[in-house]
């Protein structure tokens, strides 16, 4: 039984993923020993790689997604599923920060595809439950995923392939808005649909997603503690896993890491 991570990793002009793919590659072989698979570009790869990955990936980059920041090469997640040399597992954003091995708990449960479907929000008093839209239902993330090599999760990665490629439909559907392509609402969908249109709470990861939003500044204050700030207040974050939103403050706490 082989496991390992995935990570995709599309460099934009603002934004340099593959670098931030070799922080969390790195972090995976620390805290949780598991070997790293790199799906990327040729256009993303260095002339000179600062990491060797057990597997690199090249596909074409899907450039026709934007958000608020540019072009966002986030689509073709689905792939995951063929692209996965392991039979179990992880599939990350290269801005997920492990600080601990909280994540191998996940393949020693049950269920054969796991997400976030709950958040916590470091120094914020922000607790509501982000959903699709107001007469929808709760967003899952993409941010954390584990899955393995069954007929069930095949049939979620081809159904998110199918999301994505009708994603105007979906939108108007469940009314959000589809200006720019997300995979959270891709996955929320998806799973839904596989699971005949009802929640299947065995598939959610059982503690919330931690994230640092970006009017939360993080320091590091050592290779698992950080001082996360947001205007007059402060706390410590210790031994914890969480999503850093701010790509920026993602490499300036990571770059002694490269």
């Amino acid at each position: 039984m082989t496991r390992g991570v995935l990570l995709f990793a599309f460099n934009t002009e603002k934004v340099n993923y593959y670098e931030m793919a070799v922080i969390t590659a790195k972090r995976a072989n620390k805290f949780l020993n598991l070997p790293v698979t790199l799906v990327t570009d040729s256009d993303s790869l260095p002339v000179k790689q600062l990491y060797t990955f057990d597997n690199i990936v090249l596909v074409p980059a899907q450039k026709d997604n934007i958000n608020h920041n540019g072009i966002w090469y986030n689509k073709g997640r689905y792939r995951a599923y063929n692209i996965s040399p392991y039979d179990e597992t992880l599939l990350l954003d290269t801005d997920y920060l492990i600080n601990s091995n909280m994540l191998l708990r996940l393949f020693d449960m049950y269920e054969d595809f796991m997400c976030h479907n709950t958040t916590r929000y470091i120094l914020s008093d922000n607790t509501d439950q982000e959903i699709i839209s107001a007469r929808s239902f709760d967003t899952l993330w993409a941010t954390v995923i584990l899955f393995k090599k069954t007929q069930k999760v095949k049939q979620i990665f081809e159904c998110l392939e199918m999301v994505q490629n009708n994603y105007e439909h979906y939108g108007t559907l469940y009314n959000f808005s589809t200006s720019s392509y997300r995979n959270d609402y891709g996955l929320t969908i998806a799973l839904r649909i596989v699971n005949g249109h009802l929640e299947d709470k065995k598939n959610y990861i059982p503690w919330p997603l931690l994230h640092a939003q970006k009017d939360t500044k993080m320091l590091r204050v050592s290779d698992i503690t950080y001082k996360a700030i947001k205007y007059n207040k402060y706390m410590i974050i210790n031994d914890t896993d969480f999503h850093l939103m701010d790509k920026s403050n993602f490499m300036e706490i990571t770059c002694e890491d490269l």
